[in-house]
């Protein structure tokens, strides 16, 4: 899967952007990163969490602040309906240096610090703040400004949340992520059947040790780790359809079963089998 930079656009009368995705009008990008922060309300559901190296589950909804050039596999990526999120994306200069800098947006200082690699708010926050954030999408620019200021300041006030420690950010250099783009490009094609580690560094157009060094600098995985974490991502996919588990595991890539589940298992937190119950839901 190609990791995209998505290109955020705010509107003229406003500091950020805020819009809503759903299956009918869903993310998209997939696999992607920008360098504003990003705010995310999901109120109900539950699916796969896939931040920077991090992969996890949410249940019952999710509420996380990211921080800049953070890769993030979209929520909605193989969600089946009803799925609803709301997106509030903003730059490190919300409100303008200056007034960053005042003592009185210290707390928010220290949430912009402490978000970079990922918080994720529990229930009780989530429920508190969620019907705030939707309102945003109707506000005036005044009014909406306002009530994000104090949104981000109650997170930044709560001690209930979990840092996810997804890892850096993307390196920021045009020439390394054109050269990185172009291997996760043919590594998409190469997905389903074996990987070559010689033929990425020649798209790189590297040494292998020396493709080695750049690929775990941009993506913070060795090649195996990165491969593994896309076919686990496809294979997520396709347990949401007909597809025997077996087959599922071949058509992501895995040439042996075993190897399969114990991937997955690591990477996602449960088995195949359990993850297909799951997101089929309960039994009407």
């Amino acid at each position: 899967m190609k990791l995209e930079r998505e290109p955020v656009q705010l509107p003229p009368d406003s500091s950020f952007t805020v819009f809503r995705h759903d299956t009918t009008s869903p993310c998209p990008m997939f696999w992607h990163y920008h360098p504003e922060y990003e705010l995310l309300y999901l109120p109900v559901g539950s699916g796969r969490r896939h931040i920077g190296h991090t992969i996890s589950r949410y249940e019952n909804g999710e509420l996380l602040l990211l921080g800049p050039n953070v890769p993030h596999l979209s929520y909605g990526y193989g969600q089946a309906p009803p799925f609803e999120e709301i997106v509030v994306q903003f730059r490190h200069d919300l409100v303008g240096a200056e007034l960053l800098a005042r003592p009185e947006m210290a707390h928010l200082r220290t949430l912009l610090a402490r978000c970079r690699t990922g918080l994720v708010f529990g229930p009780a926050v989530r429920q508190a703040l969620g019907p705030a954030i939707k309102h945003l999408l109707t506000q005036p620019p005044w009014e909406r400004l306002l009530a994000l200021l104090n949104i981000l300041q109650q997170l930044a006030l709560t001690p209930d949340y979990t840092d996810l420690a997804a890892g850096p950010p993307v390196a920021a250099t045009t020439t390394g992520q054109d050269r990185l783009n172009r291997v996760l490009a043919l590594l998409d094609q190469r997905l389903a059947g074996p990987v070559s580690v010689p033929e990425l560094a020649a798209e790189a157009a590297l040494s292998i040790p020396a493709f080695c060094r750049f690929f775990k600098k941009m993506t913070q995985r060795t090649v195996t780790e990165f491969v593994n974490e896309c076919r686990v991502q496809r294979a997520c996919h396709l347990l949401t359809q007909s597809t025997s588990i077996t087959e599922v595991g071949y058509a992501s890539g895995f040439q042996n079963l075993s190897y399969f589940n114990r991937t997955f298992r690591r990477l996602v937190g449960v088995s195949p089998s359990a993850y297909r119950r799951t997101a089929a839901g309960p039994a009407g």
